[in-house]
């Protein structure tokens, strides 16, 4: 085939990964996106506590290799709360599925960080502040530290999906004043943040990093895709 294909994972209540991959990849002709669901309600039942299901991500993995997927990822945040060493795993699980290049949003997110010398980050969350607590140990154990938190009030993941953009960015503009980091993380795939990036990073001066939109650069790096024409979305996409 002369078309490249990349493959998401995401979980089963998330309806902003689907329109970010989707706006994002109709700058970039002739690549199509993949996409399977693992169990994750609205509630976070369907995966088990403190772990993920790795028999789900193997069958969303297998089922996406099907298509011949030139990288994979999973896009969700939920490998800061659990650990990169859970997420390197995983990573590894999926490629041995889909037979391709894989990786995670929070595997992307760290390494950009590190690449970009921000040791210093801001993270708006969906529901409560207190929810950043071990994603901040996650990040904490990869030397990067989470000075400040804003929680948007979200009852659960599928609510996350509503949150207006202006409310994302008037929690990123609290950020950079009080906590004065070196990036602003929306840490939450089902957080429609998109659109807040580039405006935000032109109003403030530091990267502001959508964490639907890392799980696509993530992919795009992993298959040698130039996201050239996706620089005006946000610092995400320029080059390194």
């Amino acid at each position: 085939m002369s078309r490249i294909a990349v493959g998401t994972i995401l979980p089963s209540s998330n309806r902003v990964v689907e329109r970010t991959t989707a706006t994002l990849l109709r700058h970039l002709p002739g690549i199509d996106g993949c996409v399977a669901r693992i169990p994750y309600a609205p509630d976070g039942s369907g995966q088990p506590a403190g772990a993920y299901d790795t028999p789900s991500y193997a069958t969303a993995a297998r089922l996406v290799g099907h298509a011949g997927v030139a990288a994979i990822c999973w896009n969700g945040t939920r490998g800061a709360a659990l650990g990169l060493a859970a997420d390197r795993a995983l990573a590894a699980t999926l490629a041995a599925e889909a037979g391709c290049p894989a990786t995670t949003t929070a595997i992307h997110a760290v390494a950009l960080l590190h690449r970009w010398k921000a040791r210093r980050i801001a993270l708006v969350m969906p529901g409560a502040a207190a929810e950043a607590t071990p994603h901040a140990a996650g990040f904490a154990a990869e030397g990067i530290e989470t000075l400040a938190v804003r929680g948007l009030g979200c009852p659960d993941n599928l609510s996350a999906a509503a949150v207006p953009p202006h409310a994302i960015a008037d929690a990123a503009r609290a950020l950079a004043a009080a906590a004065r980091p070196h990036a602003i993380l929306v840490w939450s795939t089902n957080l429609p943040g998109l659109a807040c990036m580039a405006p935000l990073e032109a109003e403030l001066g530091l990267p502001v990093l959508d964490s639907a939109a890392l799980g696509v650069a993530a992919l795009l790096d992993l298959a040698g895709i130039g996201a050239a024409p996706l620089a005006g979305f946000g610092r995400l996409f320029a080059a390194p």
